[in-house]
């Protein structure tokens, strides 16, 4: 005998069961505008999707969204990292910062990675876009030390997203035929802007409040910030911006003259394609192997090719735009960890050299660190406070012996970085007390932040950003070394008046240095 009616709500709860096991009942599987995708948890309280494609480019062209898709997209594992420009001593740098993860390389790697509250959880939340750091010649949203699964699971209303972006020869080639007053070559820039387009229109279903977007990245993840804020000044999508280590001023290139070709022609004579700026050479080009193209930039010592003066995304006058207000006026945190210099000079000197002087190194680095890290901070610190802009500055002074795990590393470039995210753990065992207690300030804070980015570091008693007063906050210093505490930058800052007195000292001891 046949029961219809019965074996239809059979198949019915059938398919609902399913559909709950593929979801785990706890909104993992999510509908995007491209298409429906699948995540995971990694803990019970965080969500997780990994490597979603919010972009689709060909070589050298623009992004484009993503075709839609049916089917369900499965994001459990991270997408492909964008080809990357290592130089030995970047290697080595990289390898003392803890981001020498292996990594598997393509250029099919507009993807982006998302951290969420699970659905028991308050929803709607704070939205922060993480931008990798890497001086646009290198960098990974896989990297063990930007997972956002920790400050999801320590945090209410909050989400984290962390984006791909195109580097380097295939970020910005600095192509003779490319140069168009219309168009850009900064592609790298423009994955990033695709991606934050992505985030607003989709985040909504994953849990997060389209509303309250703000976006954070170091080194020249804080320089993408400051040239985001640059190249759309109305832009409604970004509520604030956090600039760690980073900023339009580190990078000296920014004014210099539209392209430098000259690494184009050297890579394109290198893999048989010419010196001459030819739409035959460009086509040549376009059919190379990714891999030819590094290794060729490889062989020829190339360690940079530069952001594109473009007149749209970056802009000869920055300067005065910046000075004039003409920059998306949105509450800003900014900062500097105190020896920014001291990760990439002993790595320098341990490829050069074989060895690291600790005085000559240490001496190197702080003047490097003053040049490169903490006066250009300065600088774009006091324009936005002279616009009137809601402003937080930050110094990270704090040194533990899981991270610098050499005797001539102090707070290094990045070495805040796995203090912020509160994944110290995945670098090193038996965290003391004080490291997890600073984590847990820095989460907060960020996470404050992002919350409101006019309001939330008030809330927490950050004093606003003033020149003049004390409003500097000392992140780990030796009077706490697991909180904030609040000081005059005036002595910090006393010295960015002479940076060719700096510089011409940093001769000096370089000479020592060689001499040795």
């Amino acid at each position: 005998m046949r029961f219809p009616a019965l074996h239809a709500l059979l198949g019915s709860l059938y398919v609902a069961a399913a559909f709950a096991q593929q979801g785990n009942g706890v909104g993992l599987l999510v509908n995007t505008q491209q298409g429906p995708v699948l995540g995971s948890r990694p803990v019970n309280t965080v969500r997780q999707w990994l490597g979603i494609p919010f972009a689709t480019a060909g070589r050298w062209q623009p992004p484009v969204p993503p075709a839609t898709h049916s089917s369900t997209f499965s994001a459990t594992t991270y997408g492909n990292t964008c080809p990357q420009l290592v130089s030995p001593a970047i290697a080595k740098f990289l390898e003392i910062a803890h981001q020498d993860d292996p990594l598997v390389e393509s250029e099919d790697c507009l993807t982006l990675n998302i951290w969420a509250p699970s659905k028991n959880r308050p929803q709607n939340t704070a939205v922060l876009i993480w931008i990798y750091g890497g001086g646009f010649q290198f960098g990974a949203s896989a990297l063990k030390v930007y997972n956002g699964r920790q400050l999801v699971q320590n945090h209410d209303d909050i989400t984290i997203v962390s984006i791909n972006y195109r580097l380097n020869i295939f970020g910005q080639p600095n192509a003779p035929q490319l140069v168009n007053p219309n168009d850009s070559q900064n592609f790298g820039l423009l994955d990033q802007r695709a991606a934050i387009q992505w985030v607003y229109d989709n985040i909504a279903a994953f849990g997060g409040d389209p509303n309250r977007i703000s976006i954070f990245g170091q080194s020249a993840g804080g320089t993408s910030g400051a040239i985001y804020s640059l190249a759309y000044p109305a832009d409604t999508i970004v509520k604030g911006i956090i600039e760690q280590s980073g900023g339009l001023y580190g990078l000296a290139d920014l004014s210099s003259p539209t392209l430098d070709d000259a690494t184009w022609h050297t890579v394109a004579e290198a893999v048989g394609c010419g010196n001459s700026p030819t739409s035959v050479q460009f086509t040549c080009m376009q059919g190379k192997p990714w891999q030819d193209l590094i290794t060729a930039a490889n062989n020829a010592g190339i360690i940079f090719f530069k952001l594109v003066t473009d007149e749209r995304l970056i802009f000869s006058d920055y300067e005065a735009r910046m000075g004039n207000g003409q920059f998306l006026r949105v509450p800003a945190l900014v900062g500097n960890v105190a020896q920014e210099a001291d990760a990439l000079t002993v790595a320098l000197n341990l490829v050069i050299r074989g060895n690291s002087p600790p005085f000559l190194t240490q001496v190197i680095a702080d003047i490097g660190t003053q040049v490169g890290g903490n006066c250009p901070t300065v600088k774009s610190a006091d324009q936005r406070f002279g616009n009137g802009v809601t402003l937080w500055r930050y110094r990270y002074q704090a040194i533990f012996p899981g991270i610098s795990t050499r005797q001539d590393l102090r707070a290094f470039h990045g070495s805040e970085i796995p203090i912020v995210f509160g994944t110290y753990a995945e670098i090193h065992n038996n965290a003391p007390a004080t490291e997890i207690a600073l984590s847990q300030t820095l989460g907060n804070a960020w996470v404050a932040f992002a919350r409101s980015p006019a309001t939330g570091l008030t809330t927490l008693g950050w004093p606003t950003y003033n020149p003049t007063s004390d409003t500097l906050v000392q992140l780990g210093d030796r009077e706490n070394l697991d909180g904030a505490s609040f000081a005059s930058p005036h002595l910090l800052d006393a010295t960015c008046d002479s940076i060719s007195t700096l510089l011409d000292l940093n001769m000096q001891f370089n000479a020592l240095l060689a001499g040795v």
